[in-house]
């Protein structure tokens, strides 16, 4: 399961002139699981708009297709959290479609 806290981005604050950074707006909370004996594709997207029960977004959803076509690891985006690159590159588990999209591995 992998959680994703959406926030607002705000800039031209305090000494930050220049650059972008989070605000303390949390816009919402969206859950990735991976549960392959009850989901379909392995994978759901759950949306938690400020409410405490999740909303399953539908198998039909864009994002289902996306997150296959151009996620780095098992349909997980990995490649905007430098974190989890760097340990998908040093597991050997970034997907095929990435590596010809990123132009191969970047270290």
């Amino acid at each position: 399961m992998l959680v994703l806290e959406v926030r607002g981005a705000e800039n031209k604050a305090s000494i930050n002139q220049h650059g972008s950074f989070q605000s303390g707006e949390v816009m919402g909370i969206e859950v990735h699981v991976k549960d392959e004996a009850t989901f379909p594709g392995k994978w759901a997207f759950f949306s938690f708009d400020n409410a405490k029960v999740g909303s399953l977004f539908p198998a039909g959803a864009a994002c289902y297709t996306c997150h296959q076509a151009h996620a780095a690891v098992d349909t997980t985006f990995v490649q905007f959290y430098p974190t989890l690159l760097s340990i998908a590159r040093v597991k050997g588990t970034l997907s095929a479609a990435y590596l010809k999209e990123s132009g191969g591995e970047k270290k």
